[in-house]
């Protein structure tokens, strides 16, 4: 665990932007030391996971889910998170978009930067194309998420980022919802808020190894 990383990352960063503690594969012990600390803003891959730490822990905690969604789990995710970031293919929006829930439920688009095969997201045309065609009647979209591709010129990091920021301006003007660009890791975060994210994923670097 290290908190002098933690008040370092939080010293930088402004009143409008947020940290979340991506505490995947982490113990209870630690988020709970982090949130005496102060932070309520957690971030899970992994259902069953999300579902023991939620239980283990105060119910102020704010529970963002990160990771790839199955169909089959999706009533499960939006019951146990307070935001839901990874949205990334048509069929699992429209599921949820389907859904009979007694709370709106709070989601991120996903964008996909560069040509990454393993990376999820719609393209900058499809997220267009929602924000016009869905009825978000059980849905409140609070805005973009992207994940930097990987072993890219910090110059290519930086257009891709610059893009996510223009898309996510274009969608506050067509949505007065939308609030956050999620975008930055442990990796490339100050490039990140240098580029317009008012959200950061941190994990390892202040948890440090996983368990």
């Amino acid at each position: 665990m290290n908190l002098r990383k933690y008040q370092s990352i939080s010293k930088i960063l402004k009143p409008h932007q947020k940290l979340i503690a991506v505490s995947k594969g982490q113990g209870v012990e630690k988020i709970k030391l982090l949130y005496d600390k102060g932070h309520r803003d957690f971030g899970e891959n992994f259902l069953q996971e999300l579902k023991e730490k939620k239980g283990a822990l105060p119910e102020d905690i704010n529970w963002h889910f990160l990771g790839n969604i199955q169909s089959n789990k999706i009533k499960d995710i939006v019951a146990c998170s307070n935001s839901i970031h990874s949205i990334g293919r048509m069929k699992i929006l429209d599921k949820i978009l389907k859904l009979e829930t007694k709370k709106n439920i709070e989601v991120l688009l996903q964008l996909k930067l560069g040509k990454e095969d393993t990376k999820a997201g719609f393209s900058e045309t499809e997220i267009y194309e929602i924000m016009e065609s869905r009825r978000f009647k059980n849905i409140v979209l609070k805005g973009l998420m992207v994940i930097g591709e990987g072993k890219i010129k910090k110059e290519t990091l930086k257009k891709q980022f610059l893009q996510a920021n223009d898309v996510f301006k274009k969608m506050q003007l067509a949505n007065k919802d939308v609030e956050y660009l999620s975008m930055g890791m442990s990796s490339d975060y100050p490039l990140a808020l240098a580029t317009g994210s008012n959200m950061i994923r941190i994990g390892t670097s202040i948890f440090g190894a996983r368990n």
